[in-house]
């Protein structure tokens, strides 16, 4: 049995702008996004830089946590 893989959903560049200015100003974000089972994962995070692989943008940490960016549901900067 195989498991199909959900296809990308491109971002707005708005968005994607405003995490490439988080990424910058190195801001510890709180992250709410969707886990490899489509259940609702919370995680503290700072954006160390992007990828781009099969066409699909990815997230990734500074603790090499690695996200495709249309799992992000929100992301709030941690006072």
């Amino acid at each position: 049995m195989s498991v199909k893989k959900d296809s990308y959903k491109s971002i707005a560049c708005s968005y994607y702008d405003q995490l490439e200015a988080y990424a910058t100003l190195g801001k510890k974000l709180k992250l709410v996004y969707l886990d490899e089972n489509g259940k609702t994962a919370n995680k503290e995070i700072q954006i160390k830089t992007f990828e781009t692989k099969n066409q699909e943008e990815f997230l990734i940490g500074t603790d090499d946590f690695r996200l495709r960016l249309d799992k992000i549901q929100s992301l709030t900067p941690v006072a």
